[in-house]
């Protein structure tokens, strides 16, 4: 009984950490003048909207007609941004974006 109880245990754990993860922002990187569309990055169902950027000064999010959405890097620095899924209900996608200097 005790190792059913361990075996179970140690299987919740890990199902809890495996879904931490995934509950954390999605690193991206960009270079100053940098520009990423979000539906290559395969990260979110796309078409992507709705972008919000906490720091608008370091990244900057825009439709662009070819691309769908997109982020840009302004400045160095880094900042949370997200974007909302095409399935609707409400889910987004958190991003961690890091601008460099090029």
């Amino acid at each position: 009984m005790r190792l059913v109880a361990l075996a179970a245990a140690t299987l919740a754990c890990g199902a809890a950490a495996q879904s931490s993860a995934a509950d954390q922002p999605h690193p991206l990187k960009l270079k100053v003048g940098e520009s990423l569309a979000i539906c290559k990055t395969g990260t979110i169902q796309c078409p992507a909207s709705s972008p919000i950027c906490d720091d608008t000064t370091v990244v900057t999010a825009e439709l662009s007609g070819n691309e769908g959405l997109v982020f840009k890097g302004l400045k160095p620095g880094t900042t949370l941004c997200s974007a909302g899924a095409s399935s609707g209900f409400g889910a987004r996608r958190v991003y961690r974006v890091t601008v460099v200097a090029p």
